[in-house]
């Protein structure tokens, strides 16, 4: 690998970690269209994942650890995990595909 495609996955990293940090307080806190129209029509509450079977419990529901009012910061870090797992999982990727050329 040249340097500089080592510097611009750097650059890439870094970019992402900042996307990570800023996106929590610059996203918009409404529901997006069909969220907001299952709110509208009430059925939004109806449905819960523990009712539903054979749908697992997401790990991070909305991108955090827990749902209090001031969960930006563990939104931040299940935001840098999902970013992590998905650079680790691109890098394996890619070398796998590399080692069969």
């Amino acid at each position: 690998m040249e340097k500089r495609d080592k510097y611009l996955i750097a650059i890439a990293v870094v970019i992402c970690v900042v996307i990570c940090v800023l996106s929590p307080y610059i996203a918009s806190g409404d529901p997006d269209g069909l969220e907001k129209s299952a709110e509208d029509s009430g059925l939004a509450e109806d449905f819960s994942v523990e009712e539903i079977k054979g749908i697992p419990e997401a790990v991070f529901p909305d991108y955090a650890f827990a749902s209090s009012p001031d969960s930006q910061p563990l939104q931040i870090v299940a935001l840098a995990i999902g970013v992590i797992i998905t650079l680790f999982i691109g890098f394996g990727v890619a070398y796998v595909v590399k080692r069969r050329n």
